[in-house]
């Protein structure tokens, strides 16, 4: 039973090894379409930023892969995943209208191949491709008379609580059963 049980654990790291990698593997594609063909100044880029999320009855730490930042604001925030990006479009939503005092303009989810940005304010979806993500150049001016909206206050406590829940279901990786880290 032992020997069953141990094989069983060995299946599920090589799996969780293999997405780990994937993901890896997705996050350097984005990476590079960011860089070298939009033409986003690294240093406009932040990565698996960590921000703390104060809810009414707790906290926690919530991070994203990556936030495009423009001079004065936050333009989008972009989500990773292997497999399944639909399933991690609210997530990125909330995510964008609950991490800062103001509401983040757009938000992506990626697999590296196919992608959905989403107007954040209007909830609308602006591009169902990664052709569609926009450059340096454009998202300078789509933030032309930009104004930091937050979130409505009776909206904010939800918006928070999914970030929560998304966060509260990501599987713990490899490294953090290794480091003994519990999220």
């Amino acid at each position: 039973m032992e020997n069953r049980e141990e094989l069983i654990q060995e299946r599920i790291m090589a799996e969780e090894c293999a997405e780990m990698i994937q993901l890896g593997g997705v996050k350097q594609k984005v990476w590079d379409i960011l860089t070298k063909e939009k033409k986003f100044d690294p240093r406009d880029i932040e990565i698996d930023h960590k921000f703390r999320l104060l809810l009414n009855d707790c906290e926690t730490t919530v991070s994203i892969d990556f936030i495009v930042n423009l001079s004065s604001a936050s333009f989008m925030v972009i989500k990773c995943a292997a497999t399944a990006i639909e399933s991690w479009e609210r997530y990125a939503i909330s995510f964008a209208r609950a991490i800062k005092d103001y509401q983040i303009p757009y938000a992506m989810v990626t697999d590296g191949e196919n992608a959905r940005i989403i107007d954040v304010l209007t909830g609308s979806l602006v591009s169902e491709s990664m052709d569609g993500l926009f450059n340096k150049q454009e998202a300078f001016n789509k933030m032309k008379g930009f104004k930091k909206i937050p979130c409505p206050f009776y909206r904010l406590e939800r918006e928070k609580r999914i970030v929560y829940a998304f966060e509260g279901i990501k599987c713990p990786t490899i490294k953090d059963t290794e480091n003994n880290k519990k999220y």
